[in-house]
């Protein structure tokens, strides 16, 4: 391990997403299985988090997550980032803290330390349809691309295992034609301009993800924070109730 332990390592997919979270933390660069990642360290509350960018999807989440262990040993490992909704009330800036993470791809299920409801890990950016179907078939409330993969890191190294999650579209929005955009290394922003440049139909679309954006990005910073400082309160508020019998 080459610094100090961590209470809590997050796991994001893009720096865009938690660009405020990490400000004013400092920064170190250490070579795992994909290449020279940076990892952050809170300077406050006692440098109890640790944060690693993944790229996108299952597999550098994963392994990226195992370098966060190694690296930091953090008690609990947490997913954070964007996620869409598969349902009407969530709309965009909705803090998603699900209770159990499904990988589409598997059907495999993680339960979660904390929470309400499903997240489903998907393969691909989810249009309209998809969320649809990923509802009607896992009961699931948002989808991201990441999650199963921290999860999976998380339960090899025996740690606890949560995930945050921002709305960035809710389900009536269709974003399936990012996904030719999307790598595992981060989205391809050049070709993405030159494509929506001759398509002004997707304009509106585009404007729009990048209001929700930014209002996921403000909601996700306030989560982890809150978090950061409190996780027993954190995971209450996000917990079905207790009845007292």
């Amino acid at each position: 391990m080459s610094g100090a332990g961590v209470e809590i390592g997050f796991v994001a997919a893009l720096e865009r997403e938690v660009r405020g979270i990490v400000r004013g933390w400092g920064a170190t660069e250490e070579q795992g299985a994909i290449g020279r990642q940076r990892i952050y360290r809170s300077k406050s509350g006692s440098g109890k988090a640790a944060l690693i960018c993944a790229g996108t999807g299952v597999d550098r989440a994963y392994a990226a997550a195992k370098l966060l262990i190694e690296k930091y040993s953090p008690r609990v490992l947490v997913s954070i980032g964007f996620a869409g909704a598969c349902v009407e009330d969530l709309a965009p800036g909705s803090i998603v803290v699900p209770a159990a993470v499904v990988e589409s791809a598997t059907g495999k299920s993680c339960r979660c330390a904390f929470g309400r409801g499903t997240l489903v890990t998907l393969d691909r950016v989810a249009g309209k349809g998809l969320k649809q179907c990923t509802l009607a078939r896992f009961g699931g409330v948002a989808v991201d691309m990441e999650a199963a993969g921290v999860a999976a890191a998380a339960a090899e190294a025996g740690r606890e295992f949560a995930a945050i999650k921002a709305i960035s579209d809710g389900a009536a929005e269709d974003l399936g034609f990012l996904s030719d955009f999307v790598r595992p290394e981060g989205f391809a922003t050049g070709r993405f301009i030159a494509h929506i440049a001759l398509r002004p139909g997707l304009w509106a679309s585009v404007a729009a993800l990048q209001r929700n954006s930014r209002t996921a990005a403000l909601a996700l910073e306030s989560a982890v924070a809150e978090c950061i400082e409190d996780r027993s309160s954190f995971a209450a508020k996000h917990s079905p109730a207790v009845t007292q019998v």
